[in-house]
């Protein structure tokens, strides 16, 4: 295993001296640390809200221990021991309310706005094997999580095989045994992503998914596990996996989001020698005055912190991801505006305050349904909005739309005699994209989102974090027939909300076929309610 760059590897004089009670080798020792925590604890806690929570605690026990590290040089093995007890702590906590109170169950469940791998795909643009290898992760056990939080710093050169050992408490031997057991249960889940996201899909697995609620799970990777190993299909589409070291080599770490790198000084600065200074004379100053001197200093900076993105403490309380989207501006996905209805009233939508990037050329009226259904809005304009209700009725399934079982969206019939709650939940109304106001977000009757997550179509309640804004943004696209439109996801170009054929509603990639130009389009209807 290659060794990782030593300059991210703290300074024994740095730690010598933040033992001391350095306030300025105590702030420089949370920068150099704090990067390799946040990706343990974001990988090992993926999809729980405890995350930044969990790094916090740690980074404040970690300077409140130094002046017990008897060994300044292990400082790194040290540090990953912490960090793991942290992880262990939330889950044991986490479990013993469960075994409390069983009502609580749902308020533990993984979390969609904390999802650590769509940060990592999102951050470091990950596309290909190594972003399904990040999705893989979802469908790991929390235990094996925490090993594979470890094992993938130490293929990243982040640690050696010896403070990966250290933290799991394990020796080398058994270390390594965890390890590989671990790598064997991400290539099962790599296999059940690639047949989970293959299109066309095996009509078998479609069969056995007809009950998954769209969240990855151990589970859930154990059950599909057992059909991809007995289907050649499904194995085949596996074939030319690479082992994922191979992947993870060179990998940067998730960058720690800039707010939460500011209260974790605030914090840690503030309450770090909070603990040792009963004990020991070494720290000098009190943890409210280093705090202070590290606000000071901070401010002092204003020009070079704004050079480098950062904010001061002063601002550390601004939604995390403030200074996200650099990198992401240039991989937006060119807006294409889409055969444009009118309003209800027949008159022209408004012209929308932002020209897309590119205008197709008109086209002509949609063909009229029977006076039973909804009638297509005509197109009349390349340039206008779509705003306000609609539904969405398939190209290819006719008499079937966009709609929702429970929080997941689903294809179903909808009709002039169905019931007032059928078709509302079949009428969404078209909104300025969150991430992107020349795209769009579809919400519905109750206030909920169209989304993606884990590829599967789902509706959930706005969180306000940059993930699920991206997630719930959609980009229109031509349809497969004159007067329909195709949504496609705005942080994943080239995949597509696309109906399968258990009318389950998907995030897919496209293909030139005409089935599959079919499955994803969809004709803008005058709204059911």
């Amino acid at each position: 295993m290659r060794s990782r760059n030593r300059q991210e590897q703290p300074d024994v004089a740095v730690v010598e001296a933040a033992r001391t009670g350095d306030a300025q080798a105590a702030e420089q020792l949370i920068r150099d640390c704090l990067p390799l925590v946040y990706n343990i604890v974001g990988r090992a806690l993926d999809g729980h809200s405890d995350v930044d929570d969990v790094v916090q605690e740690t980074m404040v026990r970690v300077l409140d221990g130094l002046p017990g590290l008897e060994q300044p040089e292990r400082f790194r093995s040290w540090l990953v021991a912490i960090t793991v007890r942290q992880i262990r702590d939330r889950w044991r906590r986490g479990r013993t309310w469960l075994a409390a109170d069983p009502l609580e169950e749902n308020a533990h469940e993984a979390d969609p706005r904390a999802d650590f791998a769509d940060l990592a795909i999102l951050r470091l643009a990950l596309s290909g094997q190594r972003r399904e290898a990040v999705e893989a992760a979802r469908w790991l056990e929390a235990e094996e999580r925490e090993v594979l939080a470890l094992w993938w710093m130490e293929s990243a050169g982040e640690l050696t095989r010896g403070e990966l050992s250290t933290a799991c408490g394990l020796t080398p031997q058994h270390a390594a045994v965890r390890v590989q057991r671990v790598k064997e249960r991400l290539e099962t889940a790599r296999t059940v992503v690639r047949a989970v996201t293959a299109t066309p899909r095996c009509p078998d697995l479609a069969t056995v998914l007809a009950s998954w609620d769209g969240r990855p799970s151990g589970l859930w990777r154990k059950r599909l596990a057992r059909h991809v190993r007995d289907c050649p299909q499904c194995l085949s589409s596996s074939s030319d996996l690479i082992p994922a070291e191979g992947l993870l080599a060179d990998l940067a770490l998730v960058p720690v989001p800039v707010a939460l790198t500011g209260v974790v000084l605030a914090r840690a600065l503030g309450e770090g020698s909070a603990g040792g200074t009963a004990s020991t004379g070494a720290h000098t100053a009190s943890g409210a005055s280093r705090a202070a001197r590290t606000l000071g200093k901070l401010a002092a900076k204003p020009a070079a912190a704004a050079t480098a993105g950062a904010v001061t403490l002063a601002a550390a309380g601004v939604a995390w991801y403030a200074a996200t989207g650099s990198h992401e501006q240039g991989a937006r996905p060119a807006v294409v505006a889409p055969p444009a209805p009118t309003s209800s009233s027949g008159s022209p939508l408004p012209r929308p305050s932002a020209s897309p990037t590119a205008t197709p050329k008109p086209v002509p009226k949609s063909t009229p349904t029977p006076a039973s259904t909804p009638t297509a809005s005509p197109a009349t304009r390349a340039e206008a909005r779509i705003s306000g209700p609609h539904s969405l009725r398939s190209v290819d399934t006719p008499g079937a739309y966009v709609t929702q079982s429970g929080s997941l969206g689903v294809l179903g019939p909808v009709g002039a005699d169905s019931s007032t709650s059928t078709r509302q939940a079949a009428t969404f109304t078209f909104v300025p994209g969150l991430a992107d106001p020349r795209c769009y977000s579809l919400r519905d009757a109750t206030g909920r989102y169209l989304r993606h997550y884990a590829f599967r179509i789902r509706l959930d309640v706005n969180n306000n974090s940059a993930i699920f804004q991206k997630d719930a943004t959609f980009c229109p696209r031509s349809g497969s027939t004159a007067g329909s439109v195709a949504l496609e996801s705005y942080n994943y170009p080239g995949r597509y909300l696309r109906h399968r054929d258990n009318l389950q509603l998907w995030l897919d990639p496209s293909e030139n076929t005409t089935s599959n130009r079919a499955s994803r389009s969809f004709v803008l209807v005058a709204p059911w309610t």
